[in-house]
Parts: C-alpha cells; structure tokens; sequence
C-alpha cells in the first residue's frame, strides 16, 4: 500500500467521481492505490466545499509563476545537458529575482530528472538505412527460425576492475589514507581475449585469444562446422564485421563447407544478442575479487576462476527475447 498522503488534483477528481458513482471508499482507495482515510478526507472536504481541488497549505508560497515553471520546463527539454545551477541562473535572469532549490523541484514535478544518457556509436546515414533494411528483413522471422542461427563474437575482459562507481566510506580529510586508495593501472591492465558461439538450444566452448589466422581451424573447424552438420540446411552463421572475420582466408574456408552467412549491419554490435551474454559477463567480473586476491598466471586460471564458461552455460533466454525484440531497435 502506497505510504502518500495526498494525490494530485487530476487523481482527486477521478475520485470523486467514482464516489458519486457509488464506489466504496476502500475500493476507491485500493484503485488508487492510497490509504483509505485519504478518500474519507477527501469525501468530506467536497461534501463541505463542493470543490474535490487540494487547498493551498500554510507553508511558504511559491517563488515561481505557472509560467516559469513552462519556460524551465522547455528549456530543460531543448539543452537536456545543462545542470540544475545552470538553469537556475537561466531562470533568475529571465525572472528577475534569485530562485535556489527551486529549479529541481519544478524539473522533478515536471516529470524531468537527472539520468545517465543512453550512450551509442555515431552512424552515418548509410548506415542507419542498412541497420533498419536488416531490422524489417527479420522482424517476421519466428522463433523457429531464429533457432537454426549460431551468434559468435569476441570481447575483450580486463583482469583488474576499470571501473569507478564503487564507492567507499571515509572520514573527512582521510582521502589519501592508504585504506582509502584503490591500486588502478592507467592502461587498465592485463587483459583476456575470449570467442564464443550461442544458440537458442545451447553453446559452444569457449575459446582464448582470436586472430584471423588462427580463427578458422581453432575455432570455425571444431566449433563452427560440427554445429552445421547436426542442423539442417536451414541453418545461418552469424558472426559480425571484425577484421578476423572478413579475413579472405575465413571466407574462402567459409565458401568451402557450405556455411551461409547472415548479412551483418555496419556498426551495429547492439544487435548482436551474445553482446547481452558479454555485458552480463562484465558485470559479475567487475564485482568478482577474484582477479585482486589471485592474478592469474595463464588464461586458462582466469577462465575458471571468474567462471565465464559457466556464465555462457544458457542464452536461451537472451537469443529468445532479442529476437521478439529484433524489429524494436530502431524507435
């Protein structure tokens, strides 16, 4: 049950006229999911006033006019990056009158609040026409079809974690304390290269450090052609434009056992379902201590120890649930 004491006029009105239309208060409540003494005190305040409207409180009036809070409003919406304090001196100057704490409130009661943007890579035009070609040719296709694909890409895991969101609690004037100093290489440290493939019915194993002389007989002959020789002919290839696999000696491998590939948008790993697989893989390293308390001393210790073979175990989901959503990347 929500713990707010009050609702908005647009929800009191609506309660009202639910009221009259002969609803029970607690079913009122439960549809708006208030308190039921919110609707009692709303019922007697109409049936004294014949208004449903909240009256104003005794606290302090508003610094702003309705008319502000429009121009704060469309000028959050046209410069989305420009912080609260530059908006309030936006804002002051236009008003004519200091205005401090406002600005987030009216931002926050206009349904605007401080997020991280969504981060993506620039596109030329050639190659939004190409990704949204590709996105209208498979949007039809049925789980069924999407079953006989084999998804193969590489990424690249750091041993040490690069990222700086963990926080830590210290005390004032304790910055440079050695408790309070984290160890971070400026190039990130060593790192692992890894390659592997998924389907909808399973995954093949994980293979360390791609090149595209190694890439067909380490990983496309025992890994890639045995998965084709137990599916049918509908069965497609998908790996993503690289350069180990647009390599000549891959595709003339390629060529030779009869492997079709999938027609692959320019810059476009995003629709990639196994990209879902590495960014979870990232996250459970990023958190893992594993790397700090035992460097490895080969890939293959690294492997085991973060467990990324077990990470890879089942995509059914991840295959299934990008392919519902395969003609939705592009609103």
């Amino acid at each position: 049950m929500s713990r707010r004491n009050h609702l908005h006029d647009e929800r009191r009105w609506r309660a009202v006229g639910m009221l009259q239309a002969g609803a029970r208060q607690s079913a009122v409540a439960r549809g708006l999911n208030v308190h039921r003494s919110v609707i009692h005190r709303l019922w007697n305040h109409c049936q004294r006033d014949q208004n449903a409207s909240r009256r104003r409180g005794s606290g302090r009036r508003r610094i702003t006019t309705t008319a502000n809070d429009r121009y704060l409003l469309q000028c959050a919406r046209r410069r989305r990056t420009l912080t609260a304090r530059q908006l309030e001196s936006q804002l002051s100057s236009t008003a004519g009158r200091p205005i401090s704490q406002t600005v987030s409130h009216r931002l926050h009661a206009g349904g605007l609040f401080a997020r991280r943007p969504v981060v993506c890579v620039p596109l030329p035009p050639a190659h939004v026409r190409a990704r949204l070609h590709w996105a209208r040719e498979h949007s039809s296709w049925t789980p069924e079809q999407w079953g006989h694909a084999l998804f193969i890409d590489e990424s690249r895991f750091n041993i040490h974690n690069d990222s700086r969101m963990p926080m830590i609690w210290r005390e004032s004037g304790t910055r440079y304390r050695a408790p309070n100093i984290v160890e971070r290489d400026h190039y990130k440290g060593g790192g692992l290269l890894v390659s592997a493939g998924i389907a909808t019915n399973g995954r093949n194993d994980l293979y360390v450090s791609v090149t595209a002389v190694g890439y067909p007989d380490e990983i496309l002959h025992p890994l890639v052609r045995p998965f084709f020789a137990a599916m049918d002919t509908d069965a497609i290839f998908m790996d993503d434009n690289a350069r180990p696999h647009r390599a000549r000696l891959v595709q003339s491998y390629l060529e030779s056992e009869s492997i079709p590939q999938m027609a692959w948008p320019t810059r476009s790993p995003d629709l990639n379902p196994i990209e879902r697989m590495w960014d979870m893989l990232g996250r459970r390293i990023a958190v893992s201590q594993y790397a700090a308390r035992h460097p490895p001393r080969a890939p293959t210790s690294l492997t085991t120890g973060m467990g990324i073979s077990a990470t890879t175990s089942d995509q059914r989901h991840y295959c299934q649930h990008a392919s519902s959503l395969s003609s939705m990347h592009f609103n």
